[in-house]
């Protein structure tokens, strides 16, 4: 169940569930259905293993409906275990107030920086005082600006923005901010905060696993490192467990491709963290975390060649054995 509350009508609302597959078989999403075109559903696309948990993101457009609203989203699961599930949606879209954008919207944003985003707050109701009152501020990484512009005889506006803080960091940005008003039948409006924070380095992957490599053999893997700006990657040390990063290039460059690589030398487990460093600035450095399990190297047995038998027959003819002449 997911209630965004009283919104502005043109409202853009969206809520991330965590699904958990709770069977020991594989599990993925095999259809979904919608009561009402206002709703949207992004399940996630890889299959799930056992205990793997993932994101499933739901969006409803406020636009498209005036008044309260209750939809539902269908979702069926499989293919071992067929299961299904429904997550009702509820929200009621003010046509008196409207929002536009839809939401304040960062978009991408480099971690770092404090940049401002904004969004029109229209009142066009028959309250004639009405006006905003207060604004509580998410508990996520922004501070909140709330300013009347001149009235006039069409519409009450105002001007809600959001500014970033520049400790924000890197992922999504999901936060709310709750309006109040003076309007009894409607006392607190929802405003929709999102965008990204990239920061300055990412990762492909930050887990590395290698299992059941035989002593000797190599394996590799390929990681791909993406810098906000042309960036060079400084030689990893080898540490002299089987672990190593080779097929670093010396150029600068907006990504880099390097190569987890193991050769075992004895059997065991092996675990690493190996922090790439780079020239970006205040030497920003990403860890990798590599899991490698080695196992002894399969002993071939030797078996030595047949040496023929003498003859046990009893009939068989003794061959005639030469007498050296005296």
């Amino acid at each position: 169940m997911q209630d965004f509350g009283t919104i502005p009508y043109g409202t853009l609302c969206s809520h991330k569930f965590t699904i958990t597959n709770i069977y020991d078989v594989p599990m993925q999403v095999l259809d979904i259905r919608r009561s009402c075109g206002c709703m949207e559903a992004f399940p996630p696309l890889k299959v799930l293993q056992p205990t793997e948990t993932a994101e499933f993101l739901i969006t409803m457009d406020a636009g498209k409906f005036k008044g309260p609203g209750s939809q539902t989203i269908h979702v069926t699961f499989g293919p071992r275990f067929i299961s299904q599930a429904i997550i009702r949606v509820t929200a009621n879209s003010r046509a008196d107030v409207t929002l536009n954008p839809g939401l304040i919207q960062f978009g991408t944003v480099a971690q770092g920086t404090t940049p401002t985003a904004m969004a029109e707050l229209r009142y066009q109701g028959k309250q004639k005082d009405w006006k905003v009152t207060g604004a509580v501020a998410p508990t996520g990484p922004l501070t909140i600006d709330v300013k009347e512009a001149p009235r006039d005889s069409a519409a009450v506006k105002y001007y809600v923005s959001a500014n970033l803080k520049a400790d924000a960091p890197a992922g999504a940005i999901s936060e709310v901010i709750s309006l109040k008003t003076n309007d009894p039948t409607a006392p607190v409006i929802q405003v929709k905060v999102a965008g990204s924070v990239l920061a300055p380095l990412t990762l492909s992957t930050n887990h590395v696993q290698f299992a059941g490599v035989k002593v000797g053999e190599i394996v590799s893997h390929k990681v791909i490192l993406r810098g906000t700006e042309p960036f060079k990657i400084q030689p990893v040390g080898d540490a002299g467990d089987g672990l190593s990063v080779v097929d670093v290039l010396p150029a600068a460059g907006p990504a880099q491709v390097i190569t987890v690589r193991f050769q075992p030398t004895r059997p065991g487990p092996v675990r690493r963290d190996i922090a790439i460093k780079t020239d970006l600035k205040g030497g920003t450095t990403a860890v990798i975390q590599v899991e490698a399990d080695a196992e002894a190297a399969a002993i071939v047995p030797v078996v030595p060649a047949a040496v023929p038998a003498p003859p046990t027959n009893p009939g068989s003819p003794i061959p005639p054995v030469a007498v050296p002449k005296p």
